[in-house]
């Protein structure tokens, strides 16, 4: 005989639609939903940040270590800087975006870096657990 009973609880919520084991999915999509909200300046910083964050993402990496070192933020940080640099010097016209200082650049992709890392860390920490 096959039971495919499904308790109450494993059923999906009516009101929000999410089903079991979807939550983590459910927090990634307000995430992106939040992220479409940022202005088009942070926007193209949250990319090269997620781009950044993409390539540092292997096993060993220091994004995961227990206590990530500060020169390593600083270094991948730069990294973003100077591509930053790089694509404001090839721009022109119109559409070119000006920061108004290299250190307050710096502290953006800085919390942004951080804010990212510590939300891989988090999902890859709930998959292990």
């Amino acid at each position: 005989m096959d039971y495919r009973y499904i308790p109450f609880y494993v059923q999906g919520n009516a009101i929000s639609g999410l089903y079991y084991g979807q939550w983590e999915m459910s927090e990634d999509r307000d995430m992106d939903y939040v992220r479409e909200m940022y202005p088009m300046t942070f926007s193209r910083l949250q990319e090269l940040v997620e781009k950044e964050c993409n390539r540092q993402e292997f096993a060993g990496s220091m994004m995961y270590d227990e206590y990530p070192d500060k020169l390593g933020i600083s270094r991948i940080v730069q990294n973003i800087f100077n591509e930053i640099k790089k694509d404001e010097e090839n721009c022109v016209g119109d559409e070119c975006t000006k920061y108004p200082d290299d250190t307050w650049l710096k502290g953006i992709i800085t919390v942004l870096l951080l804010n990212e890392m510590y939300r891989r860390r988090r999902r890859r920490n709930g998959r292990l657990m």
